[in-house]
């Protein structure tokens, strides 16, 4: 079983700075459902997809996707149909969301934000190598990869206005934790006169971790749930740029951008 490593320390550090960071700036302006409120922190989830290019192959939304399908059943001269296990993914990605901010006017926000994204099923090349060794034939493939991501992000947010709903625009400067992993797996297989057979053995795990720097863009709709409560439902594109030297079948290595998009719902809080 393949195990994930989570390097969340640097990202929640980051996130947390660049929050201070803006809760030490002057906030003078009152807006929204009560006037004595000028910051606002929030929670939610996104429904998400990173797409084009090779980024995008290897790691778009998939949903009731499981391992046994056509994805590996190319085998050169031989094919064999029922060849890896049955592990399922309900959906990936799956990202959680943290936002915080305040109001510099009515129509105007600084705004930080920071997402926990997991692709537990991500597709890169499988880069299969056959051979015989000990007088049994194998296939060397790269097994389906694993991805934790730390998007994060300052905007400006701009309002049309308004107590109760107000339609906004937002954009800023943006970066990505990214840690990626596949294990490279050899298969042996034949038939003994009676049943095909496969089984298999671990070569390794290929593995990187990178920041990357882009930028933002999102738009959607914020509205009063009462009180101080307050809820908002967000479109977002965000651009990361790579730079890729194709040592490996990884997607930091093989993509030159990362494009994520997102559609957002959150709950938030105003002080």
């Amino acid at each position: 079983m393949k195990t994930l490593k989570l390097r969340s320390a640097k990202s929640v550090v980051a996130f947390g700075l660049m929050s201070i960071a803006i809760f030490s700036a002057p906030a003078t302006a009152q807006w929204g459902y009560d006037e004595s409120a000028t910051t606002y922190f929030g929670i939610g989830t996104s429904v998400s997809s990173y797409f084009g290019g090779y980024f995008g192959q290897a790691y778009q939304m998939r949903v009731l996707s499981s391992n046994y399908d056509d994805y590996y059943d190319y085998y050169g001269s031989y094919y064999y149909s029922d060849y890896y296990d049955y592990d399922y993914t309900l959906w990936s990605p799956i990202q959680f969301d943290l936002t915080a901010g305040f109001f510099i006017n009515d129509f105007m926000a600084i705004e930080t934000e920071a997402s926990f994204l997991y692709h537990l099923n991500g597709r890169v090349d499988p880069q299969f190598k056959s051979g015989s060794t000990g007088g049994q034939d194998y296939l060397d493939r790269n097994d389906y990869a694993m991805l934790y991501a730390v998007p994060v992000a300052v905007s400006l947010k701009l309002f049309t206005g308004g107590q109760d709903y107000s339609a906004y625009i937002k954009g800023g400067p943006a970066m990505q934790y990214t840690d990626e992993q596949y294990d490279r797996i050899r298969e042996f297989y034949g038939y003994n006169g009676i049943y095909e057979y496969s089984y298999n053995a671990y070569l390794g795990t290929v593995a990187k971790s990178e920041w990357l720097h882009g930028f933002r863009f999102g738009f959607g709709m914020q509205y009063n749930l009462g009180g101080y409560l307050g809820g908002y439902t967000e479109f977002q594109y965000s651009y990361f740029n790579i730079n890729p030297n194709n040592a490996t079948a990884l997607a930091l290595d093989r993509a030159p951008e990362a494009q994520l998009f997102s559609l957002k719902t959150s709950v938030y809080f105003q002080f």
